[in-house]
């Protein structure tokens, strides 16, 4: 696999996600997934004032940030893991079906990523499973609490 290419692309989503957050943040987290015609990607946030992450599809609300330029952004960002997932299937290697990239504000960066089946799981299932398995958020409500709840059983 051409490792200028991945790195680009890996550089590429750094670039999205920092100019999509508002604020000086010290670490990131997102989740992607690219499967035949479909995608999802969101991310969480710390700051060096908070502990507590931020979810990305909130920054809109939280520092009226613009909907349409959050938009292009996401968009942007799906358009950059399917990049990285033809890459993948361009090169004969596995398909990863979700990855985890977390990126640090010294540009160091990680990335996990996963091949399970995800067809038994629905998105809402997949991100509370995520929040908790990456970030150790619970979660609030008893729907959700289920959920976690169903998951650790078959842990």
């Amino acid at each position: 696999m051409n490792e200028i290419k991945l790195n680009s692309i890996y550089q590429q989503i750094a670039q999205t996600i920092n100019e999509t957050i508002p604020e000086e943040w010290s670490k990131v987290l997102m989740y992607g997934e690219i499967a035949e015609g479909t995608g999802t990607a969101f991310f969480f946030y710390y700051t060096s004032k908070s502990e507590v992450p931020i979810y990305s599809h909130d920054i809109p609300e939280i520092y009226s940030f613009n909907e349409e330029e959050y938009d292009k952004l996401w968009y942007q960002l799906l358009d950059e893991l399917k990049l990285l997932s033809d890459e993948f299937k361009n090169n004969n290697q596995e398909q990863w079906t979700n990855l985890t990239f977390t990126l640090e504000n010294t540009g160091k960066f990680k990335v996990d990523y996963d091949y399970e089946d995800l067809s038994d799981a629905d998105d809402h299932e997949r991100r509370v499973i995520w929040e908790y398995t990456r970030l150790g958020l619970l979660p609030e409500s008893e729907y959700d609490k289920s959920i976690l709840e169903e998951y650790l059983k078959k842990e």
